[in-house]
């Protein structure tokens, strides 16, 4: 699962990435440059050397070398730069790397964030502004549920990237011979419950799932509640009001009497992958970003899949997630404005459409929407079109330094709650909050 918020606890990583950034300042960070000086990092033709850190395997990491090969053999060719590549493993992968690169002077000149870890990266000192470095117009040109998770303090630090929202898969074959409509997606709560019933007749689960934060944050917004409140900033849990506690009742009598399977567990996501591979769920919720590879499996298991919006009982409202492209602290002069050359062009309305059809991640860019490219591509695999439509009701994920912990503590909750006999899910709920709330406010 690509898209689920990092396990990295920021609030541990601010005080890291502050001792970072503190040595690096008493080193006379403004006047030097460690592994990023020109002297180290310019050939002897005088061309500009950037490395690149990214994230992901498969259909995500061709996409990265294929765009930054298009950006080599084009503009870096035309203005003397050039840009190598690295992959750094998941996105927690990335971050730890990065704090250790960066004490070491050794960190890269441009690097994917996943969206979450904009603000604890900025707080840190190991990012920089780039206000001056994107057009006005590129910028209204991204679709604006993207753009929350860009700023830190009002201040430009990310470009989208790569970007996502959950969106709901189903199993096409498993749909039909359960007398479903294979065409149609469930549209409400109330629509999964039956789909879900009916499923029960192949000796099948109904809906796959484990505990998600994303998964979880997208149904509650759904239901018109939240997890951590309606800013990013996310001061208090949320999870114990109402809506949210209604929504984690809705799973539990689903899981008890209505065929929805539960993974429990650290490897519940594992768990749910290998069940839906092998047919044993017929709807599940993950990233439009993991639809390329969803297709893939679906073809070689000999089945078909198609998605949907995530299902709503009040309202129709996802989080964003995935990552930006941002460029650390230490760029300077030239080097700065090569590796605003490389962060224009890996996002730009051309490269956001091969992104888009290469891995499924979505469209970025709404002057690419009546491209030839995508129009076509639409019409041939409409599932591409699900999670771009979708975009409509999408807002930013949070940015809190302490997020991660505190979303742990509540997904830890739900692996209780529904693997028991949900007798008290409100104090269970209520009692996570207040674990919860003293790490988001710490």
């Amino acid at each position: 699962m690509l898209d689920s918020s990092s396990n990295l606890s920021r609030r541990q990583f601010l005080k890291t990435a502050g001792a970072a950034g503190a040595m690096a300042t008493a080193a006379g960070l403004a006047g030097c440059s460690g592994s990023q000086s020109s002297s180290d990092t310019t050939s002897s033709d005088g061309t500009i050397e950037l490395t690149y850190w990214y994230c992901w395997t498969d259909k995500i990491k061709e996409n990265n070398e294929e765009r930054v090969q298009e950006f080599n053999d084009g503009i870096g060719a035309e203005k003397g730069i050039h840009v190598t590549a690295e992959s750094q493993g998941s996105y927690d992968d990335l971050n730890s790397k990065l704090k250790t690169a960066f004490t070491a002077n050794e960190e890269p000149d441009v690097c994917v964030m996943v969206i979450n870890s904009t603000q604890a990266f900025a707080d840190g000192g190991m990012i920089q502004p780039i206000d001056d470095l994107i057009a006005e117009d590129d910028l209204n040109d991204f679709w604006s549920g993207l753009m929350e998770n860009c700023y830190a303090d009002n201040t430009l630090y990310g470009v989208p990237y790569l970007r996502s929202t959950p969106v709901l898969y189903y199993n096409k074959t498993l749909f039909e011979k359960a007398g479903l409509d294979p065409e149609t997606a469930p549209e409400t709560w109330d629509d999964m419950v039956t789909a879900s019933d009916a499923l029960a007749s192949l000796g099948v689960g109904g809906y796959g799932f484990f505990s998600y934060i994303w998964a979880f944050t997208a149904f509650a917004y759904c239901n018109s509640g939240t997890l951590f409140g309606d800013d990013l900033s996310a001061t208090e849990a949320t999870f114990n009001e109402t809506p949210a506690v209604d929504m984690v009742r809705w799973f539990k009598d689903n899981v008890d009497n209505h065929n929805f399977s539960f993974c429990a567990g650290s490897n519940g996501s594992d768990t749910l992958n290998t069940n839906v591979a092998n047919q044993q769920v017929g709807m599940w919720v993950t990233s439009t970003a993991d639809l390329t590879s969803q297709l893939s499996y679906a073809e070689q298991g000999g089945y078909e899949i198609n998605v949907g919006f995530i299902p709503k009982n009040t309202q129709n409202k996802v989080p964003t997630g995935g990552c930006n492209l941002v460029m650390t602290s230490r760029v300077t002069d030239a080097r700065r404005e090569a590796a605003g050359e490389f962060i224009n062009f890996m996002t730009s309305k051309d490269s956001a459409i091969k992104n888009h059809l290469k891995t499924g991640y979505l469209l970025t860019r709404q002057s690419a929407v009546d491209d030839s490219r995508i129009t076509e591509a639409y019409a041939t695999t409409p599932q591409y079109q699900v999670a771009f439509d979708q975009l409509q009701y999408a807002v930013g994920d949070y940015m809190n330094a302490g997020y991660a912990e505190a979303a742990k503590v509540y997904t830890d909750t739900i692996d209780e709650i529904m693997s028991g006999d949900g007798s008290d899910i409100q104090s269970a709920l209520d009692d996570a909050k207040s674990q919860a709330d003293p790490i988001l406010q710490g």
